[in-house]
């Protein structure tokens, strides 16, 4: 495989993918779902990847949308101040005509950020970041009983831009269940200067009220998004699924321009080199990633559950690739593929590499099923980032400003070269790279804590001793993968079947806080927790047991528990089922 990764890297040309860039940002640069110029860019996709020689299909389907409307926005007290806004997307509006709200600084936004604070009625000042994510803030604020969010840009002072963003809070199209608690606030954006402005009257104390006149709309529409097929030549039904997002706030250079011509050169590349694929790559563009909360992906993911389920061998996902001022290489990476991951892209850069462990982010819509995933780039450094207030795309992320000058060709030619090597790895692999010994260690030390921390107020020491026995599966697994020319190739198709059976077991019972064929919402703070579905157990064990909150929640922890439980158990029983067979 050495050798022809060098020749698919001798392949790629960085102007092909700047060509794309330019053509999107000039014809289609405001790529907003269903306004139209993004059915224009998916189809010049279409006609780009069908000469390169993949199967090609434009997917509509029914997206619950939101469009921009109108903001005003005025100080009117302790000052008159006209402050410039921009509405968010998926948002109440006010009355026709406006109406008054008392402000409230609440910092970054997050749970503890409400101790203390009376918000009910009034409007919410928080700080764009993704600790948590802005749709987080928005239900939180809702749940508050705020009555509207003003959103303060990332950056500094200096650059007065606007974010655009929206507030729905819930992934993808809604549910009867998760319907109502798509946040009903009015919600504007803010420059960073105007924001601190606002901070400043709050913190000294004096009453800040704004005269707010929002509008914004919500309806459901139909969204296009390209699909391209590269055939496989040994296993044709199993599939590499690589994503970037369509759609985009204009002009959209670098999120998500240059990601969506990475992607175009990946299928130019990959197409050239289709009669030596192992397997087939489904390269999809999003649509719906901004402003519908992952609809595209989580359509996807809903509509094609059994291929996903059975076939997907894994999920690659570019995003804003080529940034100026970008320094260092950064993935995010499943436990699991964490080893591939740095091994691969430390070897295509020849430098080293940031490797994080996955969390539900971008169109991760693909955690419930259990699909390991990789996504990465150039990004910035820690410092920059701090300095740029959490900005981890830019200070022009999201704002007009994110224009062609924000492309950087050298860094775009890196990160086309690590997807190429990333792509291939996966789909030509003789033995799937899944290790789960990190898996099996971070499970363990989750639960662990869970137990030390409440007192094993649920008891928990089945599901540790069943991560044990998984422990001593890995080993063999792996064992068995080093020793992968010695395999007669009904073994190593037994041995993928079992490692994809293996992260589609583990990954919703110790990641995810949703049911297996639902969605978390974006950002939810809960999934940053050990363990999410058990991590109330905590909060269990220091309540009163003869209270009724005691008996409700202990009633769902103890299910939950079966539910992790359950998870390892069947874990345990399809690797030794595998080991068990010779």
């Amino acid at each position: 495989m050495e050798n022809l990764l060098k020749e698919m890297i001798a392949t790629l040309d960085v102007e092909k993918s700047v060509e794309h860039v330019r053509w999107l940002t000039e014809n289609t640069p405001s790529r907003i779902s269903g306004l139209g110029q993004d059915r224009r860019a998916a189809e010049y996709i279409c006609q780009r990847m069908e000469e390169y020689g993949l199967e090609t299909k434009l997917l509509g389907f029914e997206a619950y949308n939101s469009h921009p409307g109108t903001s005003k926005v005025k100080i009117i007290s302790p000052v008159e101040k006209e402050i410039a806004s921009i509405a968010c997307c998926h948002i109440a509006s006010t009355p026709a005509g406006g109406a008054e709200y008392e402000v409230v600084y609440l910092g970054s936004g997050g749970e503890e950020d409400y101790i203390g604070k009376d918000v009910a009625g009034k409007a919410v000042l928080v700080e764009v970041s993704y600790a948590p994510a802005t749709p987080e803030k928005a239900m939180l604020a809702s749940e508050h009983g705020a009555a509207a969010m003003i959103c303060m840009n990332w950056g500094t002072a200096e650059h007065e831009l606007i974010c655009n963003r929206a507030l729905k809070a819930v992934w993808g199209n809604p549910t009867p269940e998760s319907f109502d608690k798509i946040p009903q606030i009015v919600g504007v954006n803010v420059t960073r200067k105007d924001g601190e402005y606002i901070k400043g009257l709050c913190l000294k104390g004096e009453k800040v009220v704004l005269h707010m006149d929002v509008q914004s709309q919500r309806e459901w529409q139909t969204l296009y998004q390209p699909l391209g097929i590269l055939r496989g030549t040994e296993e044709p039904e199993k599939f590499l699924l690589v994503s970037a997002h369509l759609d985009a706030w204009c002009p959209g250079v670098t999120c998500n321009a240059t990601g969506d011509a990475t992607m175009l050169e990946m299928t130019r590349v990959f197409g050239k080199f289709k009669d030596k694929m192992k397997r087939s790559i489904y390269f999809v563009y999003w649509n719906g990633h901004e402003i519908a909360e992952a609809a595209g992906s989580t359509w996807f993911q809903d509509y094609f559950y059994e291929d996903v389920r059975n076939n997907c061998i894994g999920y690659i996902n570019i995003d804003s690739t080529g940034m100026r001022g970008a320094e260092k290489y950064g993935t995010d990476a499943s436990r699991e593929l964490s080893d591939f991951a740095y091994d691969t892209i430390k070897r295509v850069l020849n430098e080293e590499v940031s490797v994080a462990y996955l969390a539900k982010t971008g169109d991760q819509s693909f955690f419930g099923v259990g699909v390991p995933s990789i996504a990465g780039r150039i990004s910035y450094s820690p410092e920059v980032v701090q300095e740029q207030n959490g900005a981890t795309l830019g200070y022009w992320n999201h704002t007009c400003e994110d224009s062609i000058d924000k492309m950087d060709v050298s860094n775009m030619e890196k990160d086309n070269r690590v997807d190429v090597g990333v792509i291939l790895g996966l789909t030509n692999a003789c033995v799937l790279p899944y290790d789960f010994s990190k898996t099996c260690e971070d499970m363990k030390q989750k639960v662990e804590y869970l137990r030390r921390e409440s007192g094993d107020v649920i008891d928990m020491r089945g599901i540790s001793d069943g991560i044990d026995r998984l422990s001593a599966g890995v080993v063999e697994l792996n064992r068995l993968r080093s020793q992968a020319e010695m395999l007669s190739k009904e073994r190593i198709r037994g041995l993928n079947d079992t490692l994809l059976r293996l992260s589609r077991a583990i990954t919703n019972a110790f990641y995810t806080n949703a049911e297996k064929y639902d969605q978390d919402s974006y950002g939810r703070t809960i999934l940053s927790k050990p363990l999410p579905l058990l991590f109330n157990v905590i909060a269990l064990s220091k309540m009163e047991k003869d209270s009724l909150e005691y008996r409700l929640l202990y009633t769902k922890m103890l299910r939950n528990r079966n539910r992790v439980a359950d998870a390892v158990l069947t874990a345990c029983e399809y690797v030794e089922l595998f080991l068990a067979q010779k």
